[in-house]
């Protein structure tokens, strides 16, 4: 990967052309660039997996093909990565599971992102991000993996070979000589990486910087023999701190048929909400401010934690890209993100980000975009009912797994899309007034501690989110994000629908029990059902 981002500026560039140009001149723009990636894949069209719901107008359908332009961009640091991200970009986690543009855009894949934190003695939730009555920063509660550093192409942004023989200690004084030039200053914090002793390795403040090419710290332990070879960077990706309590992995979900989901009444969802059901199952709406501060039914997220789809992508270009957002055309500043990441709450050099625009989602216009894109992007349609399914269904229904995946909503009228002039489209039938069948009720369930460990990730710290309630996931595409993503549950770790049923607990408990005990035909026929959505 590390080669692809060292002419990214002409990697862009290129790519960027490739899509502008007539085919016959793709061969010429591959050989500009031969360690470039390859540029994504054309947008789907109606009917094709990943493609726009049907019906669009031309005008409408321009806006999914832009979005979709946008939405598969590999972000570098000269464009408002960072400083430190989980990934180079939406398509990561969203599409294929990895950083070369292949596969469809809006799918699911096997990444999984790590969050945490810890409880404090008042037993209130620390997202170590420093906010709350214990503010410790500690760059929670997202894990950035991914440093700035490493693309390798912003000077004084640095990682640097060491040389073969360029680690030794005198005491506990470690000196390291680099190969090139470092840029590096004292006070700075340098992440020393596969020295052939693994003594050298770790996490160090720059203590001094005698010359050019080699910089000391003080190690921790003695007696170290000379070694050198692997790199420093002085801006180290993030690690989960070894005072975190709470560590949790959570899916990337499949992006399918948002735009429904996106447009349900809000009274349909509270609706169900609060009401003492069937088995002892209740469900309660995770009440959390919109982008406009308005609080409202969540509906998007693990947890619930973002009311629209616009929120939704908002809070993920800065929680997972770093990239800085404001309320410029729509919402309120109070929900938007003006400030960069503090990698592991510390400072970081300021060349390790370049982009100089306050937000640098300058207008909104990367959130409006993938926000369209997101919002036709059709759902997976069931497989074809057989009698076998049918039966299935039948079964769903009366050991009650219907009370919480509730089969139909119906999305509200006239629904819009915002646009980057600041305005909306006109109205887009195929998403007002459309029935359609998530098997969600978009309520969080308490799933007892058979499946806790997750963290209550909320925006800014509100809502009603406990450590073991979720929301009822959505069964609609069950089978794709099965295979896909190798796991179902928000941690990816029940390999099997039947595992991932038996994981259930708490309010689910008593359906849980009778799934267990039903006769080999008609839990056959469940499973088949579930897998044909």
């Amino acid at each position: 990967m590390k080669r692809c981002f060292a002419p990214i500026a002409l990697c862009l560039l290129a790519g960027l052309c490739m899509l502008a140009v007539p085919s016959h001149y793709a061969k010429k723009a591959e050989a500009v660039c031969a360690t470039c990636p390859p540029p994504p894949p054309p947008p789907p069209t109606v009917g094709q997996f990943g493609g726009p719901l049907a019906g669009l107008s031309t005008s409408i359908t321009n806006l999914f093909n832009g979005g979709y332009g946008t939405f598969v961009v590999k972000w570098d640091p000269i464009r408002g990565l960072g400083p430190v991200s989980t990934q180079p970009g939406c398509f990561t986690c969203h599409g294929a599971g990895v950083n070369v543009l292949t596969g469809t855009a809006g799918d699911t894949s096997a990444v999984t992102g790590t969050r945490f934190g810890k409880w404090n003695p008042d037993n209130t939730f620390n997202y170590l991000d420093g906010s709350g009555t214990f503010p410790e920063n500690e760059g929670g509660p997202v894990l950035h993996g991914l440093s700035n550093a490493a693309f390798g192409t912003l000077p004084g942004c640095n990682q640097i070979k060491i040389a073969a023989t360029g680690a030794s200690e005198s005491g506990t004084t470690v000196t390291i000589t680099t190969t090139v030039n470092h840029l590096f200053k004292a006070g700075q914090q340098v992440a020393v990486q596969k020295v052939g002793v693994s003594g050298y390795n770790g996490t160090f403040t720059i203590a001094t910087v005698p010359t050019s090419t080699t910089f000391t710290y003080t190690a921790t332990n003695s007696g170290l023999a000379p070694s050198g070879g692997g790199t420093a960077q002085n801006l180290p990706h993030e690690v989960v701190p070894a005072d975190a309590t709470v560590n949790n992995e959570v899916r990337s979900p499949q992006l399918f048929g948002f735009g429904l989901i996106d447009n349900i009444p809000d009274s349909s969802i509270l609706a169900n909400a609060g009401a003492s059901k069937q088995f002892g199952i209740t469900g309660i709406a995770n009440m959390v401010p919109d982008e406009s501060g308005v609080v409202r039914p969540g509906r998007f997220g693990q947890k619930l934690a973002e009311v629209s789809l616009f929120q939704f992508t908002a809070d993920a270009e800065f929680n997972e890209l770093g990239i800085t957002t404001d309320a410029s055309l729509f919402g309120v500043s109070s929900m938007f993100n003006p400030n960069e990441h503090s990698p592991q709450g510390l400072a970081y050099p300021t060349a390790c980000q370049p982009d100089k625009n306050a937000p640098q989602d300058v207008k909104q216009v990367n959130i409006i975009k993938m926000t369209q894109f997101q919002a036709l992007l059709a759902p997976i349609p069931p497989q074809p009912p057989t009698s076998q399914t049918t039966a299935g269904k039948a079964v769903f229904e009366s050991i009650g797994c219907n009370i919480c995946h509730m089969e139909s909503f119906t999305t509200q009228q006239n629904v819009k899309l915002r646009t980057t002039a600041g305005g909306t489209t006109a109205v887009i039938p195929s998403l007002s007034n459309v029935t359609f069948s998530p098997y969600s009720d978009f309520l969080l369930h308490d799933m007892g501690s058979g499946d806790s460990g997750g963290i209550p990730f909320q925006p800014h710290g509100i809502g009603q989110a406990s450590l073991t309630m979720w929301r009822t996931a959505p069964l609609w595409g069950l089978s794709n994000v099965l295979v896909k993503s190798g796991g179902l549950m928000h941690d990816n770790s029940s390999t099997s629908i039947d595992a991932a049923i038996k994981k259930h607990g708490g309010e689910a408990a008593t359906v849980v029990t009778t799934y267990k005990g039903l006769n080999a035909t008609d839990s056959a026929n469940l499973l088949a059902f579930l897998g044909s959505l």
